[in-house]
């Protein structure tokens, strides 16, 4: 199927406007596949990171959970649900903010930021309690600030998506739509043009012929 050619007067003057607005298309398409190859390398880049990240996050919890089956074991299960409900409740929240990313694009950036008062108070009496249920909190707190860092980069990563997908779109309307449109035009004017020499041509050598008869009338 042809494209459709853009409505345009047949002129020289058009035609070299027609090549201008081709070779334009053609560079800009070029710039929007050099950011569209670095976004794909930013995206393998952030979800390799994640998928790093998820597997941190997975040691973490095993390892408290082993950490929590020790604790049991030491002062029974009874005692450490007392302990657990009795401790006071670790207040965070999750600080949403900007950085700047690939091809100058801003990224969200998350961080969990837990109250003074917990970072400096300690949750259990050390002596009474056995290292492993300290240990544990430890890996979970851990645990926690993988999750909201692999949020980070699960958003990072749906707003590198979400511009590939505009990107694509403008390139392949670009060199799919537009440049043949072009291209259809150029052509177009092309034939218009020769059209128009071969007439003037056969013009000139008809008015020639008839100079040369007259001309030999004349003598």
């Amino acid at each position: 199927m042809s494209a459709e050619r853009v409505e345009v007067h047949p002129t020289r003057l058009e035609l070299l406007r027609l090549r201008r607005r081709k070779a334009l298309a053609e560079g800009i398409a070029d710039i929007l596949q050099k950011d569209l190859d670095t976004l794909i390398v930013a995206l393998i880049e952030h979800k390799q990171r994640a998928n790093a990240l998820r597997t941190r996050l997975y040691e973490s919890l095993n390892t408290a959970y082993s950490l929590f089956i020790e604790t049991e074991m030491i002062i029974g299960t009874m005692k450490a649900r007392e302990i657990s409900s009795s401790a006071p409740l670790i207040k965070f929240s999750v600080e949403v903010s900007s950085i700047p990313g690939v091809l100058g694009i801003p990224f969200p950036s998350f961080n969990c930021a837990k109250e003074e008062n917990a970072v400096l108070k300690p949750r259990f009496n050390l002596i009474e309690t056995p290292i492993q249920l300290n240990e544990t909190v430890s890996k979970i707190e851990e645990a926690l600030n993988f999750i909201v860092k692999l949020a980070e980069l699960t958003a990072v990563i749906r707003e590198i998506l979400e511009i590939l997908a505009l990107k694509r779109r403008q390139i392949n309307r670009i060199r799919f739509k537009i440049i043949p449109q072009l291209d259809a035009t150029i052509r177009y004017v092309e034939l218009i043009l020769e059209e128009i020499e071969r007439q003037d041509a056969i013009r000139v050598r008809v008015l020639q012929r008839k100079r040369k008869e007259r001309a030999v009338k004349s003598v």
